[in-house]
């Protein structure tokens, strides 16, 4: 174990083998750190937080803090981190609402600068958040997500598993999983191909989730009848994972990024001429 003098560690914190703490960081009464955790210079990992090992937080990151909400109360809960996350510099995560509450943090995690997760996040394993993505309270995001730069999302909402959510989305609805969400429209844009093929699932399993994508977005069914063709008509494992998050949705969810039958491009011309022309896109 190396504490820096100049750090600050409650005697009443539990620090594993081999954690490090940098100059001027913080680990309050009652916090307790797994083995070989790093603490960054500036760092502060308040009471509350129970971490397991393996995790860096980086420069200035403060773990359980108190929720922002104006109705807390005097006693919150904890947040509970798994092993291998990193937390960078000036990531924030919030402890819960209840005194028996949970914010959970799963296992090899990345956190980019900026980072927040509201109290009572759940958050799976193996996610990338980048720079300034922020969880409102009870957010989920589910294992493998990636959340990209500037993500605002909103509380409540869910991410499901491998989807991707492009830069600077608004994400006031349910995102199911494997779907790719623009950042510009927030919408649903396809599926996220590239980190289905990354996490290793084969052409076949691929081939699959379009048709599923197709049932859900293109037949046009009623929302029953979605549910009810995904049960029936496919048996993959994957598919019934989006089956489930389907039918336990209370939000809402992402809908598709269409374009019109026939797209145009309209010119502006003077007042004093003819009407605006209209040309086909393409």
């Amino acid at each position: 174990m190396s504490i820096h003098p100049l750090a600050v560690v409650s005697p009443g914190a539990r620090l594993g083998a081999g954690v490090t703490v940098g100059p001027f960081a913080i680990i309050e009464d009652g916090a307790q750190l797994g083995d070989f955790c790093t603490v960054a210079s500036g760092a502060v990992i308040k009471a509350g937080v129970i971490a397991g090992c393996h995790n860096e937080f980086h420069e200035h990151a403060v773990i359980g803090g108190a929720p922002q909400h104006a109705a807390r109360p005097a006693e919150t809960g904890r947040v509970v981190i798994g092993d291998h996350n990193v937390f960078r510099e000036h990531v924030t995560i919030h402890r819960a609402m209840k005194p028996d509450g949970l914010t959970t943090v799963g296992h090899r995690n990345y956190v980019m600068a900026g980072g927040h997760f509201g109290h009572d996040a759940v958050v799976g394993s193996n996610c990338i958040f980048a720079n300034a993505s922020l969880l409102g309270g009870h957010a989920t995001v589910e294992d493998r997500a990636f959340v990209s730069g500037a993500v605002v999302v909103h509380q409540f909402c869910r991410i499901g598993r491998l989807a991707m959510v492009g830069g600077h989305a608004r994400v006031t609805q349910d995102i199911p999983p494997y779907m790719l969400v623009d950042g510009h429209s927030n919408c649903v844009v396809g599926l996220n191909i590239v980190g289905l093929r990354r996490s290793g699932h084969s052409s076949d399993d691929i081939a699959e989730l379009k048709a599923a994508y197709r049932a859900v977005y293109r037949r046009g069914l009623p929302w029953r009848e979605v549910l009810t063709v995904l049960e029936q008509e496919f048996a993959a494992e994957t598919i019934d994972h989006l089956r489930r998050f389907l039918a336990t949705g209370s939000r809402g969810f992402v809908q598709e990024r269409r374009a019109p039958p026939t797209p145009t491009l309209r010119l502006r011309v003077p007042d004093d001429e003819t009407p605006a022309v209209r040309a086909k896109a393409g």
